[in-house]
């Protein structure tokens, strides 16, 4: 008996784990929350008007971000709630010119 309820126990932990894990890997050792606090926070202007001007200190930390990175930053819930429009969000990129269309 008290072997499973450690095997539920850890079971649990896992579970736990993974789910606060998710989207983790695609951003390095970093969740997309905080590259999105720490890198990209000079990017919510941009993100919300498209004839706002997108700035150095936004495409800088940009470019050395990974396009799953961005991706997984967009789709991440702060993002949502923050008031940035996703679509608007996803034409940064273009707009500092590290993508070519």
């Amino acid at each position: 008996m008290k072997k499973f309820i450690c095997l539920v126990l850890l079971l649990a932990i896992v579970a736990i784990a993974g789910v606060e894990a998710h989207g983790y890997g695609v951003c390095g050792k970093f969740s997309p929350d905080r590259m999105l606090t720490h890198v990209l926070r000079h990017c919510a202007k941009p993100a919300r008007d498209l004839t706002a001007p997108v700035t150095p200190n936004c495409c800088e930390p940009l470019s050395q971000v990974s396009e799953e990175c961005f991706y997984a930053i967009i789709n991440s819930d702060t993002w949502k709630y923050s008031g940035i429009d996703q679509r608007i969000a996803f034409t940064i990129p273009r707009r500092c010119h590290l993508i070519h269309y």
